[in-house]
């Protein structure tokens, strides 16, 4: 037997029909947000990984060559060549396209040919050795003024250990005084050297 229906049975199917619509749009809705907070969190854990260097872009472009994609393309960097590109005018690509075609041998010859000796002038030489020797007394006269201010006895501990002539250029440049304190701290022997080489002009035999 059919169920007769009353008016009171039409309003409750009538008012869940609604309810029903309104759950299934609600779990739409949810269901749009998470994927959009998925696709930020994405997006931002790529733009991240790229700023740190952790994403390779260079690769990724020549691997997949991104740059090339019409639209997408001009947001990743194009691939560097070891070339810069020039863009010439019509004028100078028939002057550069002249100049490759004149290219002999006698342009060649030049550069191939043997080295010439280079001739110096002996008064550049005279200069050159002029300015060598005041840059070696400038360094010499601060050697002695720094000697000059240290101990006397602390002093003779490291020209000891130096060789006569450069002993003998430091004690030139130094005060008498200074000298005369430094000197009798030497051994007696390399002393009568280092007087004698001073009574004959700097001159070590």
């Amino acid at each position: 037997m059919a169920k007769k229906v009353t008016p009171d049975s039409q309003i409750k199917i009538n008012m869940s029909t609604p309810e029903k619509s309104k759950k299934k749009l609600g779990i739409i809705f949810k269901v749009l947000i998470a994927i959009i907070i998925l696709l930020l969190i994405a997006a931002v854990g790529f733009a991240l990984g790229v700023y740190l260097n952790l994403i390779d872009m260079k690769g990724m472009t020549e691997k997949w060559k991104l740059n090339e994609y019409p639209v997408v393309g001009q947001y990743f960097p194009q691939p560097k060549t070891n070339f810069e590109t020039v863009e010439l005018d019509e004028q100078n690509q028939v002057e550069t396209s002249n100049e490759t075609k004149m290219i002999p041998s006698q342009a060649v010859a030049p550069i191939l040919s043997p080295a010439v000796p280079v001739v110096v002038d002996e008064s550049e030489l005279q200069k050159q050795a002029k300015i060598k020797q005041q840059e070696e007394a400038k360094r010499i006269s601060k050697l002695a003024r720094l000697y000059g201010g240290m101990k006397p006895d602390e002093a003779v501990v490291i020209l000891n250990k130096l060789d006569d002539r450069s002993v003998l250029a430091i004690l030139n440049k130094m005060e008498d005084e200074q000298v005369s304190k430094i000197l009798p701290l030497f051994s007696p022997e390399r002393a009568a050297i280092l007087t004698q080489a001073m009574l004959s002009g700097g001159n070590l035999n």
